[in-house]
């Protein structure tokens, strides 16, 4: 980890290879994204329904998005590797059979409320779900079978859209619209602090920075090694003085 004056030079330097415009984007944007909200995909095994989700958490503000990979890898559509996906955290997980438990049990171990979309069963209305109470995890499944049993297991809410027509569900990409929709429209009105903290816009403004710049690595050694240079010259300066 970046010690932050140093986060901050590095932002101070790579900023004059953006425009001022792109910069005030990029800081208006930080002050309306959000952790208290993250997604979690299971098995999305459609690319094109994933990368629509991926837009839509874009869209709403959320920052996080944790991919579980059990039987279908999720390949990333380049023109969205260049646009969306950029500006958010992608977390996979692809290291075991089944994921599904160790993921979902981490989050919960880091204060979310992991919260199931299902059409079935026993299920709280995502119109009576208080998203203040407690950060939260939402997790949307497969576009056939819905969420595995681990996830339903491991949830600790099941969350339905009402649906009031003869088709058992939406689509996912649709689903995710509706739920966040909602959910970030009333985390906005509350008084809860939803907001990332001024070290983690900081942190996050020099990633998105770095993946905006072409050959941003190459600007960094450069920084670098202007800084090294300041400080050796610094420190002959006290050593002519003593």
């Amino acid at each position: 980890m970046i010690h932050s004056d140093d986060t901050r030079k590095r932002i101070g330097w790579l900023s004059q290879f953006v425009t001022e415009d792109r910069l005030k984007t990029m800081r208006a944007v930080l002050a309306n994204r959000t952790r208290f909200i993250t997604v979690v995909l299971e098995d999305i095994y459609q690319p094109h329904n994933a990368s629509a989700v991926l837009r839509t958490c874009d869209c709403f503000g959320v920052q996080d998005v944790h991919i579980i990979e059990n039987r279908n890898s999720y390949r990333i559509n380049p023109d969205v590797e260049l646009g969306t996906a950029q500006w958010l955290s992608l977390q996979r997980y692809s290291q075991h059979a089944n994921n599904t438990p160790a993921t979902l049990q981490s989050l919960q171990s880091s204060g979310y409320r992991v919260v199931a979309t299902t059409p079935h069963g026993d299920t709280l209305s995502l119109d009576d779900f208080d998203v203040t109470e407690q950060p939260s995890a939402i997790v949307f499944g497969t576009e056939l079978e819905g969420l595995s049993d681990d996830a339903l297991c491991h949830a600790d809410v099941r969350l339905r859209v009402p649906m009031y027509g003869f088709a058992e569900s939406f689509n996912i990409s649709v689903s995710a619209a509706i739920v966040l929709n909602r959910l970030c429209s009333d985390l906005r009105r509350s008084t809860v602090s939803w907001q990332l903290s001024p070290q983690q816009q900081q942190q996050l403004l020099l990633t998105w920075l770095r993946r905006s710049i072409k050959k941003s690595d190459a600007l960094e050694r450069e920084y670098e090694r202007e800084y090294e240079t300041a400080l050796q010259s610094r420190s002959a300066r006290w050593a002519t003085t003593e």
